[in-house]
């Protein structure tokens, strides 16, 4: 039996949730069946993280109501809409895990809390509940390892693990695969069809259209608060992101044109992303995006962070604008007109309780110095004007960095290099947690910068299309091919990472 004649296990009543003068949602109303997978789709501010927050029991409605299974019910926190059968994994992955203590401690936290493993449970009846609950889901991790010795991939895949133990009715993932591989993604796309197969609820949030399409039964999206369209299998992206956008131009039709004529501002010659790998050459010329994809591990960031000077350069001869270039810190790299956008933007491209002004400008606090004082009114002059060409929403220059929606903190992190003028942009995973919108926006922003060349990595196919006018393939720390991304889609070039890792068996008489 098809989910269409499955009873439906959730509904959304008309709710609305007004914050202040300000309106987050607005008569929203849908409906999720049981063995159905429902995307919910929109921009930064469309309202998803309001609902999820609903759903989740962390904020209440202002107007109308949620029902499970036809009853009307009260979610007034995370373990009343446990009871009622809704689970959340939320996309902070770190807000949600204790890091200091072990991964199995961390999958029994919501039966710690509630009392249900007993009022002082024994180790061992923690560790049999942990691997009860870890079962085929988390291949490869120690359960006594820290959750902080793991890589944000593991740690995304002990919360998933963690939201399937008490067997939802409903089951909402927030952005599950932001921090996954391809591989990895394609293994939670297999199980969250498993789950449905054996009759879970699943609101799937994600801001890839792509997976979208792959996974989903059915998709609502939201725009300004409102459901803006509905759409059932079979699913079209483009009709997707016209929903998303309300018809402004989607990061798909940027299109790439190779800048060919420029002068070369990089040149890499046998560069090694780890030490004892692959020997790597590579160039990137003015005005060109330099587009680099593998699987986790394949060495991109290693590759990255070398040319930020945040790790040593392991061999070869580098260049920049034909100049030696071998930064021993950072601060060298920016010096030679470098500008870096790290993977993990909250730890360590953030300040917390710095303003928007304050994060455009740290690059080059110089030019806004005034004699031996900072002149506040020169910087938010400069990052006025800035804040209007990058598109960020925000109340204005001294609006803290942490009121910010995800895409326009990372327009901003994104956007303090082009206020310094760096000649080469080195960006990794700049989309990571993005919504469509942003998403456009920052390849906007990236492609029009004419006097740099730019570096950007991703793991992430449709991402790295989108923007490139050149993709160079990664695998073990070397560089296994190049595409063009006017040639290639993104199932093609997904396939091209995996084969680079694991390539096809070659049958005994073929070797022989």
């Amino acid at each position: 039996m098809t989910s269409e004649h499955h009873p439906v296990v959730l509904a959304v009543r008309e709710v609305g949730k007004r914050f202040g003068e300000t309106t987050a949602l607005s008569g929203v109303s849908l409906e999720v069946r049981a063995g159905e997978v429902l995307g919910l789709v929109g921009a930064n501010g469309a309202g998803k993280s309001t609902l999820t927050k609903i759903l989740s029991g962390t904020e209440a409605p202002t107007t109308g109501h949620v029902e499970v299974r036809g009853r009307r019910v009260r979610l007034q926190s995370a373990e009343q809409a446990r009871a009622a059968g809704i689970e959340t994994v939320h996309q902070d992955v770190d807000a949600a895990l204790v890091p200091d203590v072990s991964v199995a401690e961390n999958l029994v936290l919501p039966a710690l809390v509630t009392g249900a493993l007993g009022r002082f449970p024994s180790r061992r009846r923690i560790r049999a509940e942990a691997e009860r609950i870890a079962a085929g889901r988390l291949a490869g991790i120690d359960l006594d390892a820290t959750v902080s010795e793991l890589g944000v991939s593991d740690r995304q895949r002990v919360l998933i693990a963690r939201g399937l133990a008490s067997d939802p009715t409903v089951l909402v993932l927030d952005e599950p695969t932001a921090a996954l591989s391809v591989d990895e993604q394609q293994a939670l796309h297999a199980t969250v069809r498993a789950l449905a197969a054996q009759g879970t609820a699943i609101v799937f949030i994600t801001h890839h259209l792509g997976e979208t399409v792959a996974v989903c039964d059915r998709v609502v999206a939201l725009r300004d608060g409102r459901v803006a369209g509905e759409f059932t299998a079979p699913l079209a992206a483009a009709r997707l992101a016209h929903a998303i956008l309300g018809g402004l131009e989607a990061p798909g039709a940027l299109g790439a044109a190779a800048a060919t004529g420029g002068e070369v501002v990089l040149d890499v010659i046998g560069a090694q992303a780890r030490p004892g790998g692959p020997r790597i050459d590579l160039t990137v010329r003015r005005g060109e995006v330099l587009g680099i994809t593998g699987l986790l591990g394949a060495g991109k960031t290693e590759l990255l962070e070398q040319l930020a000077g945040v790790r040593p350069i392991e061999a070869g001869v580098i260049s920049i604008d034909g100049a030696p270039f071998r930064p021993a810190h950072p601060g060298a790299a920016i010096e030679a007109g470098v500008g870096f956008v790290p993977e993990d933007r909250a730890r360590a491209a953030e300040l917390p309780g710095w303003t928007v002004a304050d994060s455009l400008t740290l690059p080059d606090l110089r030019r806004y110095r005034r004699g031996a004082l900072l002149s506040r009114r020169a910087e938010d002059r400069a990052t006025s004007d800035l804040i209007r060409t990058l598109g960020v929403v925000c109340s204005g220059p001294r609006a803290a960095i942490e009121s910010l929606s995800g895409g326009n903190r990372q327009k901003v992190v994104v956007g303090r290099w082009f206020a310094a003028g760096s000649r080469l942009l080195v960006l990794d995973e700049p989309f990571r947690g993005v919504d469509i919108g942003a998403r456009a926006d920052i390849a906007r922003l990236v492609r029009g910068v004419d006097a740099a060349a730019t570096v950007v990595a991703s793991s992430d196919p449709e991402e790295i299309l989108e923007v490139a006018d050149r993709v160079l393939v990664m695998a073990d720390g070397g560089v296994v091919g190049e595409v063009d991304p006017r040639t290639v889609d993104a199932e093609t070039l997904a396939d091209l990472m995996t084969r680079a890792v694991h390539p096809p068996a070659v049958p005994v008489e073929e070797r022989a």
